[in-house]
């Protein structure tokens, strides 16, 4: 698709929009498109996540994986979790990351640290849960 095409598509989508009334877009929708704005923030996203109580929803989900599937889920592009967000789940689990620690090395922390979990409940004899 050329820019020109699409410049069109994004005028008769403003057009169609005018026609509706004048309500407020859903939250999560408005900061993604701020974030696309010439001058928009590129950490809007990010922090739209963190505010939407994100970390627990994903902690959940990382205890049922196992440590490569972690490790995978969260290198994944189909994410594509930033290292804020990333920083803040580790925040989350009680653990210490530093300011300037690549997302890489917040990954392995993160698989380390559910790793640790389940072998030290397999080693109580109990789900991870129950910790």
């Amino acid at each position: 698709m050329k820019t020109h095409e699409f410049a069109r598509y994004l005028e008769q989508l403003a057009r169609l929009l005018r026609q509706l009334p004048d309500t407020e877009l859903d939250p999560k929708r408005s900061a993604d498109l701020q974030a696309l704005m010439p001058g928009g923030d590129p950490n809007a996203k990010a922090r739209t996540r963190l505010e939407g109580g994100l970390p627990e929803k994903i902690a959940a989900k990382l205890r049922e994986m196992s440590p490569a599937e972690i490790e995978t889920y969260l290198l994944s592009d189909e994410e594509a979790f930033t290292v804020v967000f990333l920083s803040a789940l580790a925040d989350h689990l009680g653990l210490t990351s530093q300011k300037r620690q690549s997302k890489n090395a917040l990954v392995n922390m993160i698989t380390r640290h559910f790793e640790a979990t389940k072998m030290h409940s397999i080693m109580r004899g109990t789900r991870p849960s129950e910790n």
